[in-house]
């Protein structure tokens, strides 16, 4: 909770900000002696550069004055590595202080500072032992203390520390206050709201709001409703006390929202923001909100807060770009992304969305520049491969799609989605073997896949293998039951077969359930139901299916047949030539336009006979 943070917090303030000077020995007997026969050797300083020797009782020290600028000097030197960050630097020194002035609790309380930096918890309790026992009735030196014992939680040790304190001054506004987070830590909630009232009643006590805000987190935490209630009212006397205090807000809309009151809480949040310099962490809790609730406008007002106050801006930009991209304002997205991808430049994800954003503004070299600089590390490359073929064979440029499909397959084999891409491209280049192969490689490493399966299975289609074709996509079927595509696909087999009708019919009806208004879908059960003569019913499936898929010549083409066998000519007409004029395969528009001159050749030859009489043509139109 809070409350341990709080004390940590504190305790490290009181770490770093221990600048007493280092010389605490005033007794000259306390001086480390020393004696002249030690400078007895032959290759001894010259005798200028010597520290001063004094005699005194038969016995030689050094000089008291050279001891104390030692020790400042070290010391000095100490701080400064301090405030570099050079810890161990900072220990050297502070060591070398000790040699100099060995009973400074100073030393050994900035010792124990440098030590905690370190993360060496052990040697940092060892010299706060040292300074407490070299000045027993240093304050500072107990809360350390106190601090450290109550970290590794020993917590009976740390509690002594901070009664301690308070024997040697009964005043003391900060013993109180880790005394009532022990407790709290203990979950004595009692016993710890006791310590934290008695800091009201001391009248050197400057932030009575804090008291108030530390009772209210200790009641919020016990499920009794009059604890949820002495809660509330210990946190609105703290916002009472300061208006400002985000925290006591923070925690109150935490009470009101597991009360689930939360549109309470959300409307004190938004009071606060406005009556109030506009705390980050507020903002950061309406952001969330407003992120869910799909008000990505207030969302962002709130992030631009939170930017502004937050050590990590980087964050907080991305999702102000993920906004921008839902709200379709690619060009401010393009400058936050560019803004969060100067600061750090190796994010991958970063760099793949905006290629993403380049990619929904039509700006295709730029989006494929982006995703080609996705490195094949990152869990985006897969996808980043799929993106840049996609967009280079949209160009026109089909050759270097496929090099970078290739590409990327050779510097990975983990990625499903670029053996499909791959195959993909070889079949728009009509190499459909070379297709296959590639898929063959990628089912080996992902059988399971159901994806990769369907795409065999239309590959062996154009390769004329239909017994292979029903395999797969039965397999795919396997691996997905609701695998639309695959259902669709082998119904609409079965119907060019012309075998189990009745089982595609089921498939396609399934299918439909699940994607109602797939055009695909709609003209493969249309023409299923064509196969098995129930022509009426098709032509429902099939004009919804025309409706849905206006430019696909296949279905206008189903279509047109469909009316034919009922008898509407000139319907049937109509959809062959748009039949014909959305197909780009010329022998297959040769076939459509056979249709439309069988029907005109009918016309001429007895304009009044129905054409479902005529023998010669209905077989003709029969063909699919």
């Amino acid at each position: 909770m809070h409350l341990s943070k709080t004390r940590t917090a504190t305790i490290l303030l009181l770490l770093l900000n221990l600048t007493a000077c280092a010389s605490f020995t005033t007794n000259e007997a306390d001086k480390a002696p020393y004696y002249e026969a030690s400078f007895d050797d032959k290759n001894r300083a010259p005798a200028s550069f010597a520290p001063a020797v004094v005699a005194a009782d038969g016995t030689a020290t050094l000089d008291p004055l050279y001891m104390r600028t030692q020790a400042d000097y070290y010391f000095a030197a100490g701080e400064a590595y301090s405030l570099e960050g050079n810890s161990a630097k900072a220990i050297e020194s502070f060591k070398m202080t000790l040699v100099y002035d060995q009973e400074s609790p100073a030393v050994s309380m900035r010792l124990a500072a440098e030590y905690l930096k370190q993360g060496m918890i052990s040697e940092s309790l060892t010299q706060a032992q040292e300074a407490v026992k070299k000045d027993e009735k240093n304050i500072e030196a107990r809360l350390l203390l106190g601090g450290l014992y109550s970290s590794l939680k020993i917590y009976p040790k740390a509690l002594a520390e901070y009664s301690e304190v308070l024997k040697l001054q009964p005043s003391n506004t900060e013993a109180p206050l880790y005394i009532g987070a022990l407790y709290s830590e203990q979950k004595q909630s009692d016993k710890a709201v006791k310590y934290f009232e008695s800091l009201l009643k001391n009248s050197e006590y400057a932030t009575p709001h804090l008291a108030h805000y530390y009772i209210g987190r200790v009641r919020l935490e016990q499920a009794d409703g009059k604890f949820q209630k002495a809660a509330e009212a210990s946190f609105k006397k703290a916002i009472e006390l300061k208006p400002d205090f985000s925290d006591a807000v923070i925690s109150l809309g935490m009470l009101y929202t597991k009360q689930k009151n939360e549109a309470k809480a959300l409307a004190m949040y938004r009071e606060f923001q406005k009556e109030n310099s506009p705390s980050s962490r507020i903002a950061e809790i309406l952001a969330q909100h407003y992120i869910e609730k799909g008000d990505y406008e207030k969302a962002y007002e709130q992030l631009e807060i939170v930017e502004a106050d937050s050590d990590e801006p980087l964050n907080v930009r991305m999702k102000m770009a993920l906004i921008l991209i839902e709200q379709k304002r690619f060009d401010t997205a393009v400058v936050k992304l560019q803004e969060v991808l100067k600061e750090a430049p190796d994010s991958d994800k970063v760099r793949f969305y905006l290629a993403a954003v380049y990619e929904e503004m039509q700006k295709s070299e730029l989006a494929i520049k982006e995703y080609r600089k996705v490195p094949v590390s990152s869990t985006y490359f897969g996808e980043a491969v799929v993106h840049a073929a996609y967009l280079l064979k949209g160009l026109g440029r089909l050759d270097e799609a496929i090099e970078v499909a290739q590409s990327g397959l050779k510097d990975r084999h983990d990625q499903p989605q670029v053996y499909a891409i791959y195959a993909s491209l070889l079949d728009e280049k009509n190499d459909y073997k070379a297709a296959a192969k590639v898929l063959e490689q990628g089912l080996e490493k992902f059988p399971e896949n159901a994806q990769l399966r369907f795409y065999f299975g239309t590959i062996n289609d154009r390769l004329g293998n239909k017994d292979i074709v029903v395999r797969e996509m039965k397999k795919v079927l396997e691996v997905d039951p609701n695998h639309v595509q695959g259902m669709n696909y082998l119904a609409f087999t079965y119907a060019e077969m012309n075998v189990h009708l009745p089982e595609a019919e089921g498939l396609a009806r399934k299918a439909l359930a699940i994607e109602p208004k797939d055009g695909y879908v709609l003209d493969t059960l249309g023409w299923i139901l064509y196969k098995q003569n129930k022509f009426a019913e098709s032509i429902k499936f099939l004009e919804a299916a025309h409706k849905y898929q206006a430019t696909v010549s296949i279905i206008a083409e189903h279509l047109g047949d469909a009316y034919f066998k009922q008898s509407m000519v000139e319907k049937a007409k109509r959809m062959y030539h748009k039949a014909a004029d959305l197909e780009t395969d010329k022998k297959k528009v040769e076939e459509i336009r056979n249709k439309i001159f069988a029907i005109e050749r009918q016309e001429l030859a007895n304009p009044r006979l129905p054409a479902s009489v005529d023998g010669a043509i209905a077989a003709e139109n029969q063909q699919p």
